[in-house]
């Protein structure tokens, strides 16, 4: 399984996805008094929503950052393109995606996506860091961006330029499956507390 938290991005990250606040489901039923507690199914690592698969890391008692992340590889050779996160902030009110490709990435250009089919104007992704390794854009989404983007006839076109003469590198990718990701990750946050 590839690390996904590493480098100076590690604390903007953390930050943006800590999602180990206690909570509890509850459930009724006709009879007076009749409430009990029903904790939410925890979500494992490896589990696959789409295109995406979870992946947590343990930060303290009780806490633990999750979030859905999918690598991308060139098909002819493996090379590797690009690793997406989806994520959402501690509060579940706010829902990230996020890039990571390899460091030499020309700036200028930026990272983006747009529906493989149709009309629909390209998303573009903000830089935010650099590593030796790696460098990240990410984009805050709205619930209604999110869909469309799942929703994009015959997937996503994403890209960016690999570096300050290189050619853009395109390549096709789907969000499919993130909304229900994020849904079961909001929903099992509380999942160890409750018990």
């Amino acid at each position: 399984m590839t690390r996904i938290f590493a480098g100076p991005a590690r604390a903007l990250a953390m930050a943006l996805i800590l999602v180990g606040v206690p909570g509890s489901g509850v459930a009724q039923n006709d009879g007076p008094a009749a409430t009990t507690n029903v904790p939410p199914a925890r979500i494992a690592n490896g589990t696959r929503f789409g295109q995406w698969v979870v992946s947590c890391e343990a930060l303290a008692v009780n806490e633990t950052a999750c979030v859905l992340t999918q690598r991308l590889a060139r098909a002819s050779d493996g090379a590797f393109l690009a690793e997406m996160l989806a994520f959402a902030s501690a509060d579940g009110t706010r829902r990230y995606i996020g890039a990571r490709v390899p460091s030499g990435v020309y700036f200028p250009h930026g990272f983006a996506v747009r529906p493989a089919e149709g009309e629909a104007e390209e998303t573009r992704f903000v830089w935010q860091s650099c590593s030796r390794d790696l460098c990240e854009a990410l984009i805050e989404l709205t619930e209604e961006e999110l869909e469309a983007l799942e929703g994009a006839e015959g997937g996503l076109i994403a890209g960016y330029r690999p570096g300050l003469l290189a050619q853009p590198l395109i390549f096709t990718m789907s969000v499919e499956g993130a909304g229900a990701g994020l849904d079961a990750l909001a929903a099992s946050a509380g999942a160890g507390a409750a018990e």
